[in-house]
Order: structure tokens, then C-alpha cells, then sequence
């Protein structure tokens, strides 16, 4: 190791090395990894610029730090993403606004694969899905939970785990976000919408599901604009 090193640079050097290190080795989600000090002695550093670099991969969502356990790999997530959409978020309202287009246009862009490969079975997941909702809204409880999960099994179907990964983020990013105007206060609207997107995709109508997809997420649409534009008032 280059002793001349110092600071982010080195930093930077360590991390790449620790990247390195789980790639050549083949380690997989879960595995451990060395403790700080084996790492610091095979680079001929100290435990601290290595403990740095352990923080920022920590930071990024590569690695875990267990406490009385050690290191460890994290599964390939975006985090990293998430904090930084929830900080622009706070920034700038209009954020909210661009993020939620990106989300249509990519589930609309991709409803019709989706309908092409949906099976029997997770369309009797949606049903059932559907029924829980509707008696849960009777009841006056929470229902984002199945907004969530009816997306989350319809995209599902396209076996695609970074778009799952990047919709889990779209979605923490929107719920997190502390304003109840985002929840609709018309819950007859919110269960006909989803339906007939089921409906849609049930008669196997790629144009007719990306038509009710639309529509269910132009209310959620216009309810971010309205809110946005409050916010900027104020």
C-alpha cells in the first residue's frame, strides 16, 4: 500500500479493496467478511482509515456491521438512492412530483410484459387481495399495505429483482413522505381503479391495462401537484 495516501483518497483506495475482496472471493449476501484489523494488517494500515472505509460501504448498502459479530455482505439494495430521494424531497417539493412520474412511466412501459406473463395463480393472489382490502377499508383501517402488494405482484411477473429493488424504493421514498393529502379521501375511487386494472389484466388486453393504470394513477397525480403547490406558498 501506498503510505503516501491519505485522507479520501485513501478512503477510496480501502473501499475498492473491500469491493474487491467480496467479488474475488464470491461472497454472496450474509457471508462474513474479515474483521477491520486482518484488513488493516494485510494493507499495512492503521484500523482507522480502514474503519472509515467500512462506514462508507456501510453507507452505500454493500456491507453490514453486526454488532459482537462483524462484517458482514449486505444484499445489492438501493438505499443509497432512498436517502438521497427522501433528502430531495425535503429540498424540493417538486421532487415528489418527478419521482411519481418516473414510477408511471415505468409501470405503464411495462404493464403490457406483464399481462403477457401473469399467471392463474397470481391473479387468484390479486382477487383475494382485493376482497382484504375492500374489508379493511370497511373497517376503517390502513390499506396502503395492498396498494403496495397489488403493484408488487403485478411486476412481480416480469422476474426482474432490480426493478422490484427500485420499486421498493419509489415506494418507501412516497409513503415516507409525512402529508396525509397523499392518501386518496375517496376509498370507493381508490378500490374501482385498482379493479379495473385487474379487470384489464384478466382479459389479457395489454392497451386496456395500461388505459386503467392511467387513470388509477392520475388521481394520486393531481393529489402530489395540489399538495406541492401548498407547499411552495407557504
Amino acid at each position: 500500500m501506498n503510505r503516501k495516501l491519505r485522507g479520501p483518497l485513501l478512503s477510496a483506495v480501502l473501499q475498492d479493496h473491500i469491493k474487491d475482496y467480496i467479488i474475488e472471493n464470491n461472497l454472496e449476501p450474509g457471508d462474513p467478511l474479515p474483521p477491520e484489523g486482518e484488513f488493516a494488517s494485510e494493507l499495512g494500515v492503521s484500523r482507522g482509515p480502514v474503519r472509515e472505509a467500512v462506514k462508507s460501504l456501510e453507507s452505500l448498502g454493500i456491507i453490514e456491521v453486526r454488532h459482537g459479530e462483524g462484517l458482514f455482505v449486505r444484499e445489492w439494495n438501493f438505499d443509497p438512492v432512498l436517502a438521497t430521494l427522501q433528502f430531495g424531497m425535503r429540498v424540493s417539493p417538486e421532487t415528489l412530483v418527478e419521482l411519481y412520474q418516473i414510477r408511471k412511466w415505468l409501470e405503464i412501459a411495462v404493464i403490457g410484459d406483464a399481462v403477457k406473463r401473469i399467471t392463474d395463480d397470481e391473479l387468484m393472489q390479486l382477487d383475494i387481495l382485493m376482497l382484504q382490502w375492500e374489508r379493511a377499508m370497511k373497517l376503517g383501517e390502513d390499506y396502503i399495505q395492498f396498494d403496495e402488494e397489488f403493484h408488487r405482484i403485478i411486476l412481480g411477473t416480469l422476474q426482474n429483482q432490480t426493478l422490484m429493488k427500485l420499486f421498493s424504493s419509489f415506494w418507501l421514498a412516497f409513503y415516507n413522505h409525512e402529508n396525509g393529502e397523499l392518501y386518496s379521501p375517496d376509498r370507493d375511487w381508490v378500490i374501482s381503479a385498482h379493479r379495473n386494472v385487474l379487470e384489464a389484466i384478466k382479459k389479457r388486453d395489454p392497451e386496456l391495462a395500461r388505459q386503467a393504470l392511467q387513470e388509477q394513477f392520475l388521481g394520486f397525480q393531481e393529489r402530489i401537484k395540489r399538495m406541492v403547490s401548498r407547499e411552495k406558498q407557504l
